[in-house]
């Protein structure tokens, strides 16, 4: 009996738990999805890249895939298109309405049914010329780069994103029909009626990214783009980053403001080198802009030219250092108008071996402080003050002076390179999880970190606390873009790899490690680990992994699984879109649920005075649906 009344009482005490095991979110206070215009799309779903303006990659509301059990049971739905195959996407879905919005480098902007993979429309119908440019840059001419953003005009639902314009001249004699790949941004009805082509609201009236010619290595033409960079809404302007294709040559890193209502292009004073259009270069803007409302925050690229090789040989530049220079920065604007609040760049020009800060910026809202942070090229990995810029942490921290308690930056010792970490972390709670480096950085190769992820804690009191986990991702090449950007909900994290796989794992708090590992990954016993001042820190668990049926790339630069309404959509180098959902539990057995009647049959049978614990009829009843709701769940407490 008294085994009997001790699952009872479990099942009462943890009903909440057992019941709303896979919606443990649902009480957390609900955070804002965007920095509101005249409306917002539904919080759950996925309405720019990254999730927010903010940038975290994580989605704040509740579902399935925020529950480790339902998580693991995730597989794909459906493919768009169902047969064959369409431009290889390099940009990532967003999801408003229950409709996907994506951009391929065929030229052509796609809006699906979220539920069944069915195309909606397309942009432009293909009896028109598709939005691409002719100069043949490889990854400059290929169409649609980057993801789309949500806005309201005018009380109108549209969706934002960047392309080259073909109309744009000049036009070259070999195509005179295609402008060589000046790119304006583009607004389009999301919600035409059913049957009909999504109307143009507007594109941009003057390009926001120009190509003067093709010739390689021209530095008397233009030759910028916005390929990587996705638009970001604020306060009715749209921003976006400018920057160059393939450094041949490199361009002056800027940012182009349209009007939100209209399209029409705004003064914006922000240069990453000298003043705008000098012809200074360098400090390429490669990515999504972030702002928690107040602030506009972006990283920028090289400026050195040619770039030194590592570790110490500099050739002699060919154009002298620009002054200022912004370029390897992590920036603060004012939203305004472009006037630099505040600029940290780690990494000097004499040490310049092209560590694009490529990944962009993330706000983290966290309870040691609002922080801005990031990983550069190099590998490693910064948290500054939004207010101040100020540093918080580096990781590993190799520039901290404990005899002066402060930063020494910038660095002074060896080049710093080309080495591939260029995707953005996400944020949960206090944790930033990304692609960095990791402690063993200053002592190892770069490629070290390559294949994994690291969970840092941002409010971490000792640098020995910093490490919260660190995951070995299957099923990726090790190469510098093996693994894309991470998304995160409720503690249940989604990366995408090179070689076609979405790994879902599980934080140690919601789901038990599958092992422990050292902080630094060049200690393999704990006793090492400890003894060099490192931590034991766990191993998250693989909660499944899911080929992809194309097996194409969704990792790219950037790419990111977008987590909308309890489902996940992916795009593939193969030209694919993928929706994975979670499978149906198992129907509950009758066994299952003939214990939970006797459960309840003891529990108002229980004797008071005979027995330790007796319940009353009410918390009878709510142990009876607890155990019932966890049958539901393929639970059976009776074989516990």
């Amino acid at each position: 009996m008294r085994t009997i009344l001790y699952w009872i009482a479990m099942l009462i005490v943890c009903s909440t738990v057992l019941t709303s095991e896979d919606l443990a979110q649902e009480n957390l206070p609900a955070v804002p999805p965007c920095v509101k215009v005249d409306g917002c799309p539904p919080a759950n779903e996925w309405y720019t890249y990254r999730y927010s303006n903010s940038r975290t990659g994580a989605q704040p509301f509740a579902s399935g895939l925020s529950g480790p059990n339902e998580a693991s049971r995730l597989s794909v739905k459906w493919s768009f298109p169902a047969t064959g195959a369409v431009g290889a996407f390099k940009a990532s879905p967003i999801v408003v309405g229950d409709t996907v919005f994506i951009g391929s480098t065929n030229g052509r902007f796609y809006a699906l049914d979220a539920a069944t993979g069915a195309l909606r429309w397309q942009y432009p119908p293909t009896s028109q010329r598709p939005l691409l440019g002719s100069c043949d840059w490889g990854q400059n001419a290929n169409g649609i780069q980057s993801s789309a953003t949500h806005a309201i005009i005018g009380g109108q639902t549209v969706v934002i994103f960047g392309a080259p314009d073909p109309s744009i001249p000049p036009f070259p004699q070999s195509d005179p029909n295609t402008g060589l790949g000046s790119a304006r941004l583009f607004a389009l009805q999301a919600f035409p009626p059913v049957g009909t082509e999504p109307a143009l609201i507007w594109k941009s009236n003057l390009p926001v990214a120009q190509v003067g010619g093709c010739p390689p290595g021209d530095s008397s033409q233009l030759h910028e783009r916005i390929a990587y960079s996705s638009p970001l809404v604020l306060d009715n302007k749209v921003y976006i980053g400018v920057h160059d294709a393939g450094d041949n040559p490199i361009q002056q890193g800027r940012i182009s403001v349209v009007d939100l209502s209209s399209g029409a292009l705004q003064p914006f004073s922000y240069a990453s080198t000298g003043t705008l259009r000098d012809g200074t270069r360098g400090g390429g803007v490669w990515n999504a802009l972030a702002t928690e409302g107040a602030g506009v925050y972006f990283t920028t690229g090289n400026t050195r030219i040619p770039p030194c090789f590592y570790p110490y040989r500099c050739p002699p530049p060919a154009e002298p250092e620009p002054s200022p220079n912004h370029g390897l920065s992590l920036v603060r604007v004012d939203k305004a108008n472009g006037n630099i609040v505040w600029s940290f760049q780690p990494v000097p020009y004499n040490l310049d071996g092209d560590p694009d800060w490529a990944a962009g910026a993330a706000v983290l809202s966290t309870a040691c402080g609002e922080l801005i942070a990031s990983v550069q090229k190099d590998g490693w990995s910064y948290a500054v003050n939004a207010s101040s810029g100020a540093v918080q942490w580096q990781f590993p921290p190799t520039q901290w002076n404990p005899a002066t308690m402060s930063w020494n930056f910038p660095f002074t010792d060896y080049v710093h390179g080309d080495d591939g970490y260029r995707q953005p972390g996400a944020t949960w709670n206090d944790v930033f999880i990304v692609r960095t480096g990791g402690e063993s950085l200053a002592a190892d190769t770069v490629t070290a970190g390559y294949g994994k992820l690291h969970a840092l804690d941002a409010c971490a009191t000792t640098e020995q606390g910093r490490v919260r986990w660190i995951a070995d991702i299957p099923n990726n090449s090790g190469m510098e873009n093996s693994l894309g950007a991470p998304t995160v909900t409720g503690g249940v994290v989604f990366i995408g790899t090179d070689l076609g796989h979405l790994v879902v794992l599980g934080d140690p708090s919601i789901v038990f490690a599958a092992g422990q590992r050292c902080s630094n990954i060049d200690y393999l016993t704990p006793s090492d680990c400890t003894r060099a001042g490192y931590t034991v820190v766990p191993v998250p668990k693989v909660l499944v992994d899911v080929t992809m049926p194309d097996g194409g790339d969704i990792a790219y630069l950037r790419k990111e699984p977008a987590l909308a309404r309890g489902r996940v959509f992916v795009a593939t180098s193969n030209g694919h879109v993928y929706m994975l959902d979670t499978a149906p539990p198992p129907a509950p057995t009758q066994q299952c649920l003939r214990c939970c009647a006797d459960l309840f049959a003891d529990c108002v049978n229980c004797v008071r005075g005979r027995d330790t614990f007796c319940p009353t009829p009410a918390e009878c009843a709510d142990g009876r649906r607890s155990c019932e709701a966890a049958c539901n769940r393929g639970v059976n407490y009776c074989q516990q």
